[in-house]
């Protein structure tokens, strides 16, 4: 297979196209099918499923639940404010959408919780810079160039790809993959629309042979032409055994709504039917659905409109799913997560809409859920410089929940993946505690971050290594030429290069230690 030929492939199925300019020394896949068998005791180890929702566009969370006693709201709202008799009740002071009637369901039966005013310090209200913050689990003030799903399955699988489990770590459900599931050395996961079509795309060309090491040529295209077959071929191993699980999950226990979101929650239900052990899967709309500036509502009821199509949307295939999981006596491993990167404001606006705001509420569900309503009501009046709502719980400590108490990572481990420690304010959101498990074949080093990226005059390179491990950073063009240096101290792991004098343009940035290393990019611009 040529590169064009495999990037037509790889842009198809939404594969880790993202990874192909990785240049690894003497890169060879070690473990494919059959995969290393400690690495896969330890995925095995907690039979745990994480399901995230992505709602992107910034939904309206007032109109979501709704404080249907609070008169600030309908003053606020005199067109789209949702009437008191048409809300479902959530408790004296709070009602939600008539849409939501399943996710009401599930939250009556104690699996799903509420969790209120989520948002992060110094809200940015950008589409774009609201989203990269939220996937990299960052401050409005930092630009990362990873994910915080994907840091955290590194720290499981720290030689991915170069050592491969059996089964894919996550799996997103769409065209392209997400800046979430980054890790430093590429994607941590796979991405495609259908796994009969995924399974037809990827077999197209026929197989891929693995490059066996030391038969490439040690230049930087060799190494990489040698990347691109061993991650074609990863492709070949993955199709098959995602249509395996696929077709072996048998028929769904009920019926999904024909919608967007309800269709990839279906395949997400037969691949975790079928005996794929990926750890998490991630679903989206396709665009930006929940910009509602206007027409939210339909002008003549509020209770409908885009709004509410897109609220009962995702409440038919989140119950349509949970039930399916139960009736198949999967539940017990199942929980899922929404996330928007932006509440609306809080009043609405003169089209019939709300523009973008800050804090809104977030949904966790599932069996193990401790499920309830978090956090106090949306007030109103006190509100920021711009009209907007304050912040009551920081996104961050509901990742902190989801890796402590989910996952049984340690707290070292999560604040590793979070950059910072939100273990104290992590919420109770779980019933069960899944037990910590050891890392298996640890790296020596990691890129935690590099910032500012793209940058100007210069790069603060924080890293992750080892006691006594000796350690430096270079910066390459790609080339290979060697331009800058760095030596780190392992005890900080943080050191800065000044990138003032190179011109603007992509470089390969080098951690090694002992004898691990990690490569990412780094883009100058001027």
């Amino acid at each position: 297979m040529n590169r064009r030929k495999f990037l037509r492939s790889a842009g198809a199925t939404g594969l880790a196209v993202a990874t192909l300019p990785t240049i690894i020394d003497s890169f060879t896949v070690k473990a494919f099918a059959g995969g290393d068998p400690r690495l896969q005791q330890l995925l095995e180890s907690q039979d745990r499923v994480l399901v995230l929702i992505q709602m992107p566009g910034g939904n309206d969370g007032l109109n979501t639940i709704i404080p249907y006693t609070d008169p600030v709201y309908y003053n606020s709202r005199p067109t789209i404010g949702i009437p008191k008799s048409r809300a479902l009740r959530l408790n004296d002071t709070l009602g939600w959408h008539p849409a939501l009637a399943g996710m009401r369901n599930l939250f009556e039966e104690g699996s799903l919780a509420v969790v209120q005013g989520v948002t992060y310090p110094n809200p940015d209200r950008s589409h774009f810079r609201g989203s990269d913050i939220w996937l990299t689990a960052t401050d409005a003030d930092v630009f990362g160039s990873t994910g915080w799903v994907g840091r955290y399955l590194q720290t499981l699988a720290p030689n991915y790809p170069t050592v491969l489990p059996e089964h894919p770590l996550a799996v997103q459900i769409g065209t392209s993959t997400s800046l979430g599931l980054l890790g430093s050395s590429g994607p941590m996961g796979i991405s495609f629309r259908d796994p009969d079509e995924f399974y037809r795309l990827v077999n197209a060309g026929g197989g891929i042979e693995e490059v066996p090491s030391g038969t490439q040529t040690d230049t930087p295209a060799g190494r990489e032409a040698a990347f691109m077959r061993n991650i074609a071929r990863s492709a070949d191993v993955y199709a098959t055994i995602v249509k395996q699980a696929n077709d072996s999950a048998g028929s769904p226990s009920v019926t999904y709504p024909t919608t967007d979101i309800g269709a990839k929650l279906r395949v997400v239900s037969q691949l975790v039917a079928g005996g794929l052990t990926s750890r998490i899967f991630l679903i989206s709309w396709t665009g930006n659905n929940f910009d509602t500036h206007a027409d939210q509502t339909s002008s003549s009821d509020p209770t409908l409109g885009a709004h509410a199509a897109l609220l009962g949307e995702l409440s038919g295939a989140v119950s349509a799913f949970m039930e399916d999981m139960k009736n198949k006596g999967l539940a017990e491993k199942i929980s899922g997560m929404t996330f928007s990167e932006f509440g609306r404001r809080v009043a609405e606006n003169g089209s019939v809409g709300t523009d973008h705001g800050t804090a809104a509420p977030l949904f966790v569900f599932g069996k193990n859920v401790n499920g309830g309503l978090y956090g106090k009501n949306p007030n109103l009046t006190d509100l920021d410089d711009r009209g907007d709502l304050l912040m009551e719980n920081d996104y961050r400590d509901i990742y902190a929940s989801v890796l402590l108490q989910w996952f049984g990572a340690s707290t070292t481990k999560a604040q590793d993946v979070l950059f910072t420690d939100h273990s104290a304010n992590a919420l109770p959101l779980f019933k069960t505690e899944a037990v910590s498990v050891k890392d298996y074949n640890s790296s020596a080093a990691t890129i935690v971050s590099v910032g500012p990226n793209p940058a100007t005059d210069h790069v603060v390179v924080r890293t992750r290594i080892d006691v006594n491990a000796t350690a430096s950073v270079t910066l390459s063009d790609l080339r290979g030429r060697e331009l800058r240096s760095l030596a780190l101290d392992s005890w900080s792991g943080v050191g800065t290069i000044d990138v003032q004098t190179l011109p603007s343009g992509t470089y390969l940035l080098t951690l090694k230690a002992d004898r691990a290393t990690t490569h990412t990019f780094v883009n100058i611009s001027r």
